[in-house]
């Protein structure tokens, strides 16, 4: 796939790049918009490291980070400390500068284990004039939690990249074996995410690719939608409850307090979460609604029906769920972009 749409971003990120001093950025966005593309495009001529960080222990962190530098492991058990990981990831000092990601960070900033500290400490003192770029997927995290997770290192920080969705514009460049009007109807349903779009199968015609690659619940799209909102939030019955009101169109505070008999009081807690991991938004006095159209399209017409997903093909689902609803849908979608 040709990389297009995001010269803007590589032009933020260059600009950092051919400053004097270090500098510590931020890249965020959801999954799948993007992200890594980009920073493999803004790093293929550099200098480069790249570690992609786990949702596990301080230690097992460490241990991972250190065995893929080649680092050795102490034979007492105790794994190497940031800095030797800091030390053996950014090399000896050189004219040279170093373009050092961190991806899914947060995965070592939420830990609250000191890591972000420690790696301003390195940046100030190294040797080696680097550009770090702390890439996250949790969006809503970043925007809302992070500084106040950070506190006063934040300062630290020169500059925050938020990663968007891209037009249906560049999507049609992307995907030009598409028709304009299956680009219309799937943008509606996966948005300007090119990692689902990159699961579709461009041979299929929109309405083909929703019943096998989206209604299908052994698809990975199908997966994406189901498990949106497993890793961030519990109580996920209470969110799904609500989701699936919004999707239906009840999207004021009072059509959700009358579907789901929830207190107004809990049922803004809960919409106040959704917003900080960016899938629901504020458009108006106790008005929401679903910001990820993949989300919106599963809470809408899969969620609902899970016995007759199970009962029916596929195919058949689509027919009798989807099929008569979905153009109704598609402008819903565009009217509300």
């Amino acid at each position: 796939m040709t990389f297009v749409g995001r010269e803007t971003e590589l032009h933020y990120l260059n600009q950092y790049f051919g400053s004097e001093n270090s500098r510590i950025l931020v890249v965020y966005g959801q999954t799948g918009v993007g992200k890594t593309a980009l920073l493999k495009d803004f790093c293929k001529d550099k200098k480069a490291v790249y570690y992609r960080a786990r949702s596990c222990s301080d230690r097992e962190q460490r241990y991972q980070w250190a065995r893929e530098l080649g680092l050795p492991q102490e034979e007492s058990g105790a794994c190497p400390e940031y800095e030797a990981i800091f030390e053996k990831a950014a090399g000896t000092a050189s004219d040279e500068k170093t373009v050092f990601v961190v991806d899914e960070f947060h995965y070592l900033v939420k830990g609250g284990t000191g890591f972000f500290t420690k790696l301003n400490l390195f940046v100030k003192n190294s040797g080696v004039p680097l550009l770090v770029i702390l890439c996250s997927s949790a969006a809503g995290w970043v925007e809302n939690s992070m500084v106040r997770k950070i506190g006063g290192e934040a300062a630290a920080i020169s500059g925050f990249l938020k990663v968007r969705e891209l037009g249906i514009q560049r999507m049609q460049e992307l995907y030009a074996e598409y028709s304009q009007d299956d680009c219309v109807q799937l943008y509606a349903v996966l948005g300007g995410v090119p990692g689902l779009w990159n699961r579709t199968d461009r041979q299929l015609s929109a309405s083909d690719n929703l019943i096998h690659n989206i209604v299908d619940k052994y698809s990975s799209i199908h997966g994406e939608m189901a498990g949106c909102l497993a890793e961030e939030l519990r109580e996920t019955s209470v969110y799904n409850t609500i989701l699936t009101t919004m999707a239906a169109g009840g999207g004021r505070l009072n059509d959700i307090y009358h579907r789901t008999a929830f207190s107004r009081a809990k049922i803004s807690v809960y919409l106040k979460n959704l917003m900080e991991i960016d899938l629901v938004e504020k458009v108006g006095a106790g008005a929401y609604r679903i910001t990820k159209p993949y989300v919106r399209f599963y809470f809408r017409f899969i969620y609902p029906y899970q016995s007759l997903l199970e009962e029916l093909t596929p195919k058949q689902f689509y027919k009798e769920i989807v099929e008569d609803a979905f153009p109704g849908f598609v402008r819903e979608a565009y009217r509300k972009s």
